[in-house]
């Protein structure tokens, strides 16, 4: 079958950094443009909750259980190829764990099966300014993935930043642009922004991961970050919840899911929490109580013990 040349947008970042909401972002702006687009997510566990944010008519592939730079990168291509026969889309937008590293994610996509159908293949980056500024905090690991993911980029976004101060900002962006000073930055807050920007910056050739070398940092597998998910079958006590979640260790990174709380048993609550920041926001659909909880080296037995007494 014969398809036409595809954009693909990597879209790389730590845990919690904005990626989905840059996505969901992006999509609307596409669907404005009259342009097909699809969507390859990546999560690290083995449910998705972010694909559920993304519109229903989205043509979507979903890679579990692994990161494409390791455990699923021979899945990837076939996967794109797959939405690109089914589709034709315009583009093709990736959203990668934030435990990958973005030239990894590249090279998987680079591959023979689809060297004929990429017309572009650029990565874009959101980065948690307030976690870039406490990184030290972090393990030795995780600091250099995070470096490595402003390092190799093609647009960075410098997201949350009104949550640092403005003195500090200034030396944190010039510590970002001392790792990478060609990747245009834009600083905003929930990764809004003239969304032209981006596209305008990237142009319309094949990123430099042709000539740039790194060493991986990454990945679930050096990082040890895991995924584990837990499921209630009844409604839970918020207060508790969320007193549980001020004692869980610095290494939950990432959590996100569903929660019916006893003050409203009949409300869905999407949970998101990042960066020890949780936020509750109505779902209008029933979805299980599931929450999936991502970190390095997590005690999940302990944590999982924890979450059967809420």
């Amino acid at each position: 079958m014969t398809t036409k040349p595809v954009e693909i947008y990597i879209l790389s970042g730590f845990l919690g950094s904005g990626k989905t909401t840059l996505l969901t972002q992006l999509l609307a702006w596409e669907k404005e443009r009259g342009r097909q687009v699809a969507v390859l997510m990546n999560e690290i566990g083995n449910i998705s909750v972010d694909s559920r944010l993304l519109p229903p008519d989205t043509p979507l592939k979903e890679l579990l259980n692994g990161c494409i730079c390791c455990t699923i990168q021979a899945q990837l291509s076939h996967q794109l190829l797959s939405l690109c026969q089914q589709h034709t889309p315009d583009a093709i937008y990736i959203e990668a764990t934030g435990a990958a590293h973005p030239i990894e994610v590249l090279d998987a996509c680079i591959t023979p099966l689809m060297a004929k159908q990429i017309k572009t293949c650029k990565i874009v980056t959101t980065l948690d300014l307030p976690r870039w500024r406490d990184r030290d905090r972090l393990s030795v690991r995780v600091r250099r993935l995070m470096e490595e993911q402003v390092r190799f980029t093609d647009f960075l976004i410098i997201n949350k930043a009104s949550d640092v101060a403005e003195s500090e900002r200034e030396r944190l962006i010039a510590d970002l642009v001392h790792i990478n000073s060609t990747a245009p930055q834009i600083v905003t807050d929930f990764a809004r922004f003239d969304l032209p920007l981006l596209y305008d910056a990237v142009g319309t050739h094949t990123s430099f991961y042709r000539t740039e070398t790194h060493q991986p940092a990454h990945a679930a597998e050096h990082l040890r970050v895991r995924a584990f998910s837990y499921t209630w079958d009844k409604p839970i006590d918020r207060n508790m919840f969320e007193a549980w979640l001020r004692t869980t260790p610095d290494t939950l990174y990432r959590a996100k899911g569903y929660l019916r709380f006893h003050d409203q048993p009949q409300q869905t609550m999407l949970f998101q929490y990042a960066y020890g920041m949780p936020m509750f926001t109505e779902e209008p659909f029933p979805y299980p109580s599931t929450v999936v909880f991502i970190g390095e080296d997590l005690p999940e037995a302990e944590l999982k013990a924890q979450l059967a007494k809420l």
